[in-house]
This record gives structure tokens, C-alpha cells and sequence, in this order.
């Protein structure tokens, strides 16, 4: 039985390598665009951003963090994004909105940690790796893999769509279980944002302004 998981696993990965890299693709073009907007912001919206990242730093150090909440808005936000693409792949127009959904959060990606590191390049790269980095380092996997899973099964649902004898519940369940250990994978990223990222930029920021 194990062989034959191996085999089918195999198969699957060599029919389905353009949906990897495709993903792939767009999510780096989504990062790649990101930092290419926050290095051409026009000086007043630069100088508002600045503004808003020094406040940040003057007072990150003594900010107080209700765990609890930041907890559950970050768990929330990352389900709730699993959760679209998720619904997405259920549909055979869900392709475009999913390569979308990927492309903006690379987007939003590169523009936060190039416009951190534009003007203050040693500061601002403390400030991504303790803030931005922690979090993600769990979470961008698990965007990449929600996407990949999603893509895999909309195209199933095409193969379908145009030839009925093709079987659709064993790809069904494997996205299901796929699509769980996704959401464990973004809940722990939610954790890390509440537990561990909070610190590590306090003491980050603490030592840049000392």
C-alpha cells in the first residue's frame, strides 16, 4: 500500500509541476512588484509612511500587548484567507481570483519589508526580521501550499467538467486533508505573531534607540 502511495504521489507531482510553479511564480512576481511600489513612492506618501514606522519605533518598546487579542485577529485574518482560497478551489472559475489572492499578499509582503529597509537599511532590516519574518517564515508556506492544493483541484474540476468519467472524490479528500494541515500550519503562524514576534520587536527596537 505504501508503494503505491509512493507511485500515485509521484504521478501526481509530475502532472501537476506547472500548478507549482505557477503559484511559485506569481507569488514572487507579487513580491517582486511589492518592492518595486515601496522603492518608487512619490516623496509625500514616503514622508507619511515615515512618519507613521519612527512613531511606531518610539513607542514599540513600551507597548503593552493584549495577547488574547492579537491571538485571535491573527489566526482569524490567516483562516479567513485559507478559508477563500479554499472555497475558490471549489469552483471551476476560481483559478484567476486564487493567482490573485497569491499575488497580493506577496505584494503586501515586499512593499512591508522594502519600504522598512528603504531609507534605514540596517534599522529597518532589525525591524522586518523581528516583526515581519517570524510569522510569515510559517505562513507563506502555507499561502504557497493553500494555492497550490486550490489550483490543483479547480483544474481537476475542469478535467471533469470535460470528461465525466474522470473521478473527482479521491482528489476531493486529499485537498480537504490538505487544505487542514494548512490551517494548522496558519494557526501556528497566528501564535508566533502573539507570542513570539511581539517580543523579539520590543527588544529590537529597545536596542536601536538606545
Amino acid at each position: 500500500m505504501a508503494k503505491s502511495f509512493k507511485k500515485m504521489w509521484k504521478s501526481s507531482l509530475r502532472e501537476s509541476w506547472p500548478i507549482y510553479l505557477l503559484a511559485l511564480v506569481t507569488l514572487i512576481a507579487g513580491i517582486c512588484f511589492g518592492s518595486w511600489g515601496a522603492h518608487n513612492l512619490d516623496s509625500s506618501q514616503a514622508g507619511q509612511l515615515s512618519v507613521v514606522l519612527d512613531s511606531f519605533v518610539n513607542q514599540a518598546g513600551s507597548i503593552m500587548v493584549d495577547r488574547p487579542q492579537v491571538v485571535k485577529s491573527a489566526i482569524t485574518n490567516n483562516l479567513f484567507f485559507i478559508g477563500l482560497v479554499y472555497f475558490l478551489g471549489l469552483t471551476v472559475i476560481g483559478m484567476p481570483a486564487i493567482l490573485a489572492l497569491l499575488f497580493a499578499r506577496g505584494f503586501s509582503l515586499g512593499f512591508t519589508v522594502s519600504f522598512l529597509t528603504r531609507d534605514k537599511v540596517g534599522e529597518g532590516m532589525v525591524i522586518a526580521l523581528t516583526s515581519v519574518v517570524p510569522q510569515n517564515i510559517l505562513l507563506i508556506p502555507a499561502i504557497y501550499m493553500a494555492g497550490v492544493v486550490a489550483l490543483s483541484f479547480s483544474w481537476l474540476l475542469i478535467r471533469r467538467f470535460l470528461n465525466s468519467r474522470h473521478p473527482v472524490l479521491p482528489g476531493l479528500i486529499g485537498y480537504h486533508v490538505l487544505i487542514l494541515v494548512v490551517c494548522c500550519i496558519a494557526a501556528a503562524a497566528g501564535l508566533v505573531e502573539a507570542f513570539i514576534t511581539p517580543d523579539l520587536t520590543k527588544a529590537a527596537v529597545n536596542l536601536l534607540i538606545k
